[in-house]
């Protein structure tokens, strides 16, 4: 019908509201214009092992989620990352045995220059997950594997959305300076 079509002048106010954002430089921080051209500064920067399974999987994960096309790039720059994972027991019953668990992760950051080993960026980032403690002892170990892998996931996807945005401000400073 006539009136569930848009109108011509609808369709153009639109278009003029959203012209601004064409050249603000606004792009989608999460969703899929994520998987644009490596970043050659997120490539260049070496991730410095970290402690414990949990620590391995994470360092894993920010190697392959800031070159994921495995570029041949100097490194630049090195992430020292400082891990820290705790287990809660919730829904504790009068038996004294939980039904629910939660594993909470917190990372601190540290982004240095490899040449001169000037520390140019600190932050810290956490996630928490929560899993289902079954009576089957088994399957009680992988639903907290499983919390702990998501965790390590969303601190991936938080430490690259830092990183880029840290690298975007350095960009021009650089330029600058150089």
């Amino acid at each position: 019908m006539w009136w569930s079509r848009p109108s011509l002048r609808a369709r153009l106010a639109l278009a003029l509201l959203l012209a601004p954002l064409a050249g603000c430089g606004f792009r989608p921080m999460y969703g899929a214009a994520e998987r644009e051209a490596v970043s050659p500064e997120l490539a260049a920067i070496t991730v410095a092992p970290i402690k414990d399974r949990i620590g391995q999987q994470l360092e894993l994960s920010l190697r392959e989620a800031l070159n994921p096309d495995g570029l041949s790039v100097k490194p630049r720059f090195r992430l020292d990352v400082v891990l820290t994972t705790s287990r809660v027991d919730l829904g504790i019953q009068a038996n004294a045995t939980s039904t629910r668990g939660r594993v909470d992760s917190y990372v601190t950051l540290y982004l240095s220059e490899i040449e001169t080993g000037k520390r140019i960026y600190t932050s810290r980032a956490q996630s928490t997950a929560a899993f289902n403690i079954l009576t089957d002892a088994y399957a009680a170990e992988v639903a907290e594997e499983d919390a702990r892998t998501r965790t390590v996931r969303d601190l991936t996807t938080e430490i690259r959305a830092r990183l880029s945005l840290f690298m975007d401000e350095l960009r021009p400073q650089q330029a600058h300076s150089g």
